[in-house]
């Protein structure tokens, strides 16, 4: 099912006519199982949207959404990476994320993806000193029903507000990153990327950590993808 769900994102990025993801022309190898890799930002990029919705057919109190479900979304998403290709990945406080520069980086004329970026001219190190060698910055990780990256990214079409709908198609992950050179200081791969899963015959409790999980296989996928 992983397998088929990445084949599908990438015929719809091949087919989308923008471009959806940038790469340094110098992006020649992925980082190993081997390599420590810090991840930065995801929690507080965790968005839950339509609350009520999830509230009612998961029958959890509507001020629990979030805490309840923004902690499956980190775990299962986490956990994906560390199991599939990144056993080293540690992630480093949010407070570190949020204290970097902000930047506006240009994938397409039309697509621009805004966050936290680190200077250059020196690594970024944890306090307790070890200084990775690769960087995972999560812009953006927003999770609802039936959203679509364009209307989120796409300048033309970001003023559009997307009518609410009773009933959904898909659990959908809006996805913004940066895999960093640490050593370098620069940006290899930068991507938007949207991940669903249907759920038009009915949601399930463990739909949350399925679209997470098919959320960082879409990440791995298009850091191996990325390079020149």
């Amino acid at each position: 099912m992983k397998f088929a769900l990445l084949l599908l994102t990438l015929a719809l990025i091949a087919c989308s006519g923008k471009q959806w993801s940038a790469s340094h022309p110098y992006y020649r190898e992925t980082p190993s199982a081997n390599d420590e890799i810090a991840m930065l930002g995801l929690h507080n990029t965790v968005v839950v949207s339509r609350d009520k919705w999830f509230a009612k057919r998961l029958g959890i109190p509507r001020d629990s959404v979030y805490p309840i479900l923004g902690k499956q979304i980190e775990e299962s998403f986490a956990g994906e990476i560390q199991s599939l290709r990144y056993p080293k990945l540690v992630l480093w406080p949010d407070s570190i994320y949020s204290n970097l520069p902000e930047e506006t980086q240009k994938l397409d004329e039309r697509i621009y993806i805004k966050g936290h970026f680190p200077a250059q001219g020196k690594p970024l190190s944890y306090p307790a000193g070890n200084t990775p060698k690769r960087l995972l910055l999560i812009h953006e990780c927003t999770f609802g029903l039936d959203l679509k990256k364009d209307e989120f990214y796409d300048y033309a079409l970001t003023g559009n507000e997307a009518a609410e709908k009773k009933n959904a198609e898909n659990l959908t992950i809006i996805l913004a990153y940066t895999l960093w050179d640490n050593e370098k200081q620069r940006a290899l791969y930068s991507a938007v990327a949207e991940i669903p899963l249907d759920i038009s015959a009915g949601i399930q409790a463990s739909d949350i950590a399925k679209v997470s999980a098919f959320a960082a296989d879409s990440l791995i996928a298009g850091i191996d993808g990325g390079i020149r």
